[in-house]
């Protein structure tokens, strides 16, 4: 979005767009299913506190969705032991609610903790270029120590007849002075 100034048809618009869009409809029906669950204590003491259910519902959000499995963020690690033992009766109630979403399973992480469902490409990509420029590295010291071994065997003047040294000396001479033998 820019930052001009829209006027309020526009704003109510851009609005109703972000409460339906798909996001906001996984997290209501996350939710909805949620809330659902009751167990025993809930109507024994059902004066004395919320449902289960509606704690969880509260405690709980939907992060992330790929290849069927609902990644869900929990505020305390206790809240997943009972995401675990309702975990059946939870995909039941998704893929009823919105089957083309073809939820498979649940992933669970406490609030705090970036676990990903897999790597980014972003952050894949990061690790070959390091491993890439690393091999890069590597090689242009190969390749330096190389030519400095080269350069010193090539180099040496030990090597040539002495005859051959003399011309080359006579050579030298001419080219730095100018004298015209």
């Amino acid at each position: 979005m820019n930052n001009e100034v829209m006027n309020s048809s526009d704003m109510m618009m851009y609005v109703m767009k972000l409460v339906t869009s798909k996001d906001s409809e996984i997290h209501n029906v996350w939710k909805k299913v949620v809330s659902k669950i009751k167990t025993s204590n809930d109507y024994e003491d059902s004066d004395k506190r919320m449902p289960v259910g509606e704690r969880l519902a509260g405690n709980t959000r939907v992060v992330d969705l790929k290849n069927g499995v609902l990644l869900v963020e929990t505020d305390h690690p206790g809240w997943i032991q009972y995401l675990k033992m309702y975990q059946k009766f939870i995909l039941n109630g998704l893929k009823m609610e919105i089957p083309e979403l073809n939820i498979k399973s649940l992933a669970f992480r406490s609030a705090g903790q970036n676990y990903k469902l897999y790597p980014s490409y972003e952050d894949s990509m990061k690790k070959e270029k390091e491993k890439f420029s690393k091999k890069m590295d590597q090689q242009d010291k190969e390749l330096k120590n190389f030519y400095k071994d080269n350069e010193k065997k090539t180099s040496g003047s030990e090597n040539l007849p002495p005859e051959l040294l003399e011309k080359f000396e006579s050579m030298k001479r001419s080219v730095l002075t100018n004298d015209e033998k």
